[in-house]
C-alpha cells in the first residue's frame, strides 16, 4: 500500500500539469484542475486506513470486564464412564462449566450436561446468559469437589447421587456499569454438598445438585 501511495504523489504533479495545458485555453480550467487533487488525496486516505481486528487473546474476567476468548472446559475422558471415578470427575466438570457460563456468558457447555427441568441448573444458565446480554458479569467463583463418594445406585427417578465437599474460591459480580455489586469471601462451603445425574448413551446429565 505504501508503494501505491508514493505513486500516486509523484504523478499528481505531472496530471496536474497535463491538465493545466490542455485546459488553459478552455474556461474553467482552475476548477478541472481543483477536482483532481482532492480526489487523489481522498483516495490515498481511504487506503491508508487500517482495519481493526478484535483482540483474540484469552483474557480472563476482571474488575474491567467478562473473560473473552477462553477455551471451553474439556470433558475428561474419565468422565464418561458409568463408575464412581466417572461420577466423580463428571461432577468437577458440571462445576467448571458453571464457572465458565459465569464468566463468559456463554452457557452452552453447562446445558449439554444438564437437564433441561434441573432448577439449580437453569439459575446458572440465567445468570450466564446476563453475561451474554451485557447485563454485568463475574469473576469466579471456582469450585474444587473433593471426598466423593457413591454407590451409584438409582433413585426411583433413575438417577444416581453423588456426595462430597465443596472448597470455593472468592468471587466478585459487577453490574453493567462496571460497578462491583457483591464479593464473596472463598472457603470450605458449609456441610456435605450432592449431586443427582443420569447416565445414559454414555453420558452424565446433571438432574439436581445443592445440599446433601
Amino acid at each position: 500500500m505504501a508503494i501505491r501511495r508514493s505513486t500516486l504523489r509523484s504523478a499528481l504533479p505531472a496530471l496536474v500539469l497535463a491538465s493545466a495545458l490542455v485546459l488553459s485555453a478552455c474556461s474553467g480550467g482552475a476548477d478541472a484542475e481543483s477536482q483532481v487533487s482532492p480526489t487523489g488525496s481522498a483516495s490515498a486516505s481511504a487506503a491508508a486506513t487500517p482495519t481493526p481486528t478484535a483482540d483474540p487473546r484469552p483474557t480472563p474476567a476482571s474488575s474491567t470486564g467478562p473473560a473473552r476468548n477462553l477455551p471451553k472446559p474439556e470433558l475428561p475422558a474419565a468422565a464418561k464412564e458409568n463408575t464412581k471415578a466417572g461420577f466423580e470427575a463428571f461432577t468437577q466438570y458440571w462445576f467448571d462449566t458453571v464457572t465458565y457460563a459465569l464468566e463468559t456468558g456463554d452457557t452452552g457447555p453447562l446445558k449439554a450436561v444438564s437437564k433441561p427441568d434441573c432448577k439449580i441448573c437453569n439459575v446458572y444458565v440465567a445468570r450466564g446468559d446476563q453475561v451474554k446480554n451485557e447485563r454485568g458479569w463475574n469473576i469466579g467463583p471456582r469450585w474444587t469437589v473433593s471426598g466423593f463418594s457413591s454407590d451409584l445406585k438409582l433413585d426411583p427417578f433413575g438417577q444416581a447421587v453423588g456426595y462430597f465437599t465443596l472448597e470455593e474460591s472468592s468471587s466478585a459480580q459487577f453490574d453493567k456499569a462496571g460497578t462491583r455489586t457483591k464479593t464473596l469471601d472463598g472457603g470450605k462451603a458449609e456441610g456435605a454438598k450432592a449431586l443427582y445425574a443420569r447416565y445414559a448413551d454414555g453420558k452424565w446429565t446433571t438432574s439436581e445438585a445443592g445440599r446433601a
